[in-house]
């Protein structure tokens, strides 16, 4: 499962948060790199939020490798709650810190920080 949901990541890493983070720096000359790169992860939060909302909970990454969230409540808060908590894997300093402590919590419990945090769990699908 870890393979499969690295597999997700990647995908809409390369297909929403890349081109996300080009566009913010070419409309965004002379800003802070820190600063841009916040704004490129909350458009692809966004992106996640609406797409786990909207399409049975998978993102276009989930979907080809056959994942999907679910979880206790499947609301729109509880899904927020999920996504804001990535924000802290874009933090400058603090980012790799929350990236690590959410790979122990993998470890220990099978669920990454935003799972936990968010009441949910990634499933594979038919």
């Amino acid at each position: 499962m870890f393979v499969q949901r690295a597999l997700a990541t990647l995908i809409d890493l390369i297909v929403i948060y890349l081109p996300s983070l080009f566009l913010v720096q070419i409309l965004a000359k002379g800003q802070g790199n820190s600063m841009l790169n916040l704004l490129a992860a909350a458009l692809f939060i966004l992106y996640n939020m609406i797409c786990e909302s909207s399409f049975s909970g998978k993102t276009l990454g989930k979907y080809f490798a056959k994942l999907k969230v679910v979880s206790q409540e499947n609301s729109l808060s509880e899904i927020g709650q999920r996504e804001f908590t990535k924000i802290l894997y874009f933090l400058p300093y603090g980012g790799p810190i929350f990236l690590f402590i959410s790979i122990i919590c993998y470890l220990i419990k099978s669920k990454f920080l935003h799972d936990i945090v968010g009441r949910s769990e990634v499933i594979a699908t038919v």
